[in-house]
């Protein structure tokens, strides 16, 4: 009987916490700001806040062609709860916000600088500063402890973010300059970040989630968090983790991956592919691909290539090789020594329309390397299982 009840407590208490997980949140607006919107140059929002940011554009619809920067101060509480007025202008009282237009080394920004308050009644992840600024701005946000930061649908210039273990939130954003770093915090994106160069850079065990990049160069690295990647349009493409996994869609352009301790795995390349773990497997799908590289220390190596891919060479390395009999391929040399093995083959032998020869390289010094065919529906259900 005994047994029961605690058996009955436990359900009760995981009850209570799964209900806290899942209470509706109301957002309070306390109160708003609005001063005339800067337009010289390349204008930006520059924040520096101890509570949550959220900036977004101006809705035409609601504001009409406003040139205008609008600052909210929001409290969320449970649905509910309600905000007396004592209470409203408490934090009115408390929570200082200065918004300000700026004109500094040619350049044009609002600024807007936070206090932070000696003593509340509501927790500071309650509290969330939103702008609404018009759609060509650029934004640079700084934010402490686990405040978080949410961006979307901008297209100024620079776009900056500093956060420490708050979540990062980006959504279709573009520019020129991208640079977002986090203490710990996750950063992900569940559309698009197009930008001529951008960086996304995570410590601890944050976690790096995006569904696209456009562009020309993305470095994205993190410490023990994974990093997953939907699909790359770019020129090129670094990203590195000293213990995360890394899932990359379908790639293209040159990509580098280079991983400590960690699994690799790459829905579809089309272009150059450099991955390199010490103590992790790699799997790879090749559809129309130029020079690929996979190298791991202790790991096994998977390479699925499609049958209508180009010609290759195959220069393969390691303990043991499976090579799929339905590939098209030719075994130029072979070295079988007590713990490797080294060989050299023609895929496809069959030179390309532009006389090209590809090569793939296989490195696993304690691992396996294994050459699987697959056909074109194979290979498009495998790409959407990654992304």
């Amino acid at each position: 009987m005994l047994k029961y009840q605690r058996s009955f407590l436990n359900l009760k208490r995981a009850t209570v916490v799964l209900n806290r997980l899942h209470v509706r949140r109301k957002s309070h607006c306390i109160n708003t700001t609005v001063i005339p919107a800067p337009f010289c140059g390349s204008p930006t929002i520059v924040i520096r806040s101890p509570y949550s940011v959220k900036v977004k554009p101006i809705d035409p619809v609601e504001y009409g062609d406003m040139k205008a920067v609008i600052g909210f101060l929001y409290l969320q509480t449970e649905i509910d709860e309600e905000i007396s007025e004592r209470d409203k202008a408490t934090l009115n009282e408390h929570i200082k916000y200065d918004m300000k237009s700026i004109w500094s080394h040619n350049r044009e920004f609002v600024e807007v600088s936070c206090s932070r308050p000696q003593k509340l009644q509501f927790p500071l992840k309650d509290i969330s500063l939103h702008f609404h600024i018009p759609v060509y701005y650029g934004a640079e946000i700084e934010v402490e402890g686990e405040a978080s930061v949410n961006v979307s649908g901008l297209e100024g210039q620079l776009f900056e973010v500093i956060a420490e273990k708050g979540f990062c939130e980006l959504k279709n954003l573009k520019g020129s300059r991208l640079s977002v770093e986090t203490e710990g915090g996750d950063i992900a994106c569940d559309s698009h970040l197009l930008f001529e160069f951008g960086t996304l850079t995570t410590k601890d065990k944050g976690r790096i989630s995006v569904k696209k990049l456009q562009g020309k160069k993305f470095c994205l690295q993190s410490e023990n968090g994974d990093i997953d990647v939907g699909a790359t349009y770019l020129i090129r493409a670094e990203l590195a983790s000293k213990e995360g996994q890394v899932r990359l869609g379908d790639i293209h352009g040159l990509t580098e991956v280079n991983v400590d301790s960690g699994d690799i795995t790459v829905g579809s390349t089309c272009g150059t592919l450099k991955a390199v773990t010490r103590s992790g497997n790699i799997d790879a799908s090749l559809l129309c691909h130029d020079d690929v590289v996979l190298k791991s220390r202790e790991g096994n190596i998977s390479v699925k290539i499609l049958e209508e891919s180009v010609s290759s060479e195959l220069k393969v390395k390691s303990e043991s090789v499976n090579i799929d009999s339905k590939l098209n391929f030719v075994k130029t040399e072979e070295d079988i020594g007590q713990n490797f093995i080294v060989m050299t083959a023609e895929l496809n032998p069959k030179k390309d329309m532009n006389g090209q020869l590809r090569t793939i390289t296989a490195e696993a010094k304690l691992g396996s390397v294994k050459f699987q065919k697959i056909d074109w529906l194979s290979s498009l259900k495998l790409n959407q299982r990654e992304k």
